[in-house]
């Protein structure tokens, strides 16, 4: 038993020479544990802000032709909020990578997805630009990021098509590198579906990340959301902080191994890509 045990200590030291384990998430919510149907709540997910405003609507995990749970928010026909997020437990970083995938119902109304500190994230108000580390909206499907007004990004969304976001934001004081790409001090780089698509784009003051918000209003409008984590580093698009299946050599018995253990042990997050 003595040697059973030393053998799985080596060959698990051996494996963590080589994969790659990283400690940068800091959020990671993609309803995989709900039912379609449930309403989300802070009971049962990653959030800790749910709200249902006065302009109906609603916020519920729905399941996709694949058999993966995702979440489905809108219905404000008014300018109260229909949202989700956390409020201001994320660290106050410097740096941020917020990754999500999004699929608009249709091109009505306004999401708001930003990171920042202050009581709209405590609260129940719509964005105050002094609160924000940075915003970006989709008005109508265009896609604007907010600096002292809104600003196109040039982009604007389709309904009924799969977008995945990797938004970059830096307020460290210097320019940031991940692997071949830069973001400048008081900027954000803006990638859709892996293409740099907004590079330096300004951020809207300077807020560290304490807490970010989803949220509707308007035209009552839904969207539908899945894959959420937040990192406090800069990453790369597609580059999980975590190992998964697809990262690793299927035919290697020490890869199944080390993630094993690293997931039994809590040190990873699996987390889904679609």
């Amino acid at each position: 038993m003595k040697r059973s045990l030393l053998s799985l200590v080596i060959v698990f030291t051996l494996t963590l020479a080589w994969v790659p384990v990283y400690a940068a998430n800091i959020f990671t919510e993609t309803f995989d544990t709900l039912t379609a149907g449930t309403a989300i709540a802070t009971t049962n997910t990653a959030f800790d802000y749910v709200r249902i405003g006065s302009g109906g609507g609603s916020i519920t995990a729905e399941e996709a032709t694949s058999g993966e749970l995702h979440m489905r928010l809108g219905g404000s026909s008014s300018t109260s909020l229909n949202g989700v997020g956390r409020q201001s437990d994320l660290g106050g970083a410097t740096v941020t990578t917020l990754n999500f995938r999004v699929k608009l119902e249709d091109t009505l109304g306004d999401f708001f997805i930003g990171m920042g500190t202050g009581d709209m994230f405590t609260g129940n108000s719509t964005f105050a630009t002094t609160q924000l580390m940075w915003g970006i909206q989709f008005n109508n499907g265009v896609v604007e990021y907010r600096t002292g007004s809104w600003n196109s990004t040039g982009q604007t969304l389709t309904a009924d098509t799969n977008y995945e976001f990797h938004i970059v934001a830096n307020r460290s004081g210097s320019t940031v590198t991940y692997g071949p790409n830069s973001v400048a001090n008081g900027t954000m780089d803006l990638f859709i579906d892996g293409t740099l698509v907004g590079d330096d784009l300004a951020i809207a003051n300077n807020q560290n990340a304490a807490g970010f918000r989803i949220y509707q209003i308007n035209g009552s409008s839904y969207a539908r959301f899945d894959s959420i984590t937040i990192d406090n580093t800069a990453l790369s698009p597609f580059t999980p902080t975590a190992v998964t299946f697809s990262g690793l050599n299927a035919a290697s018995p020490f890869a199944v191994l080390a993630v094993g253990l690293l997931a039994a042990t809590g040190l990873v997050v699996l987390r889904k890509r679609k």
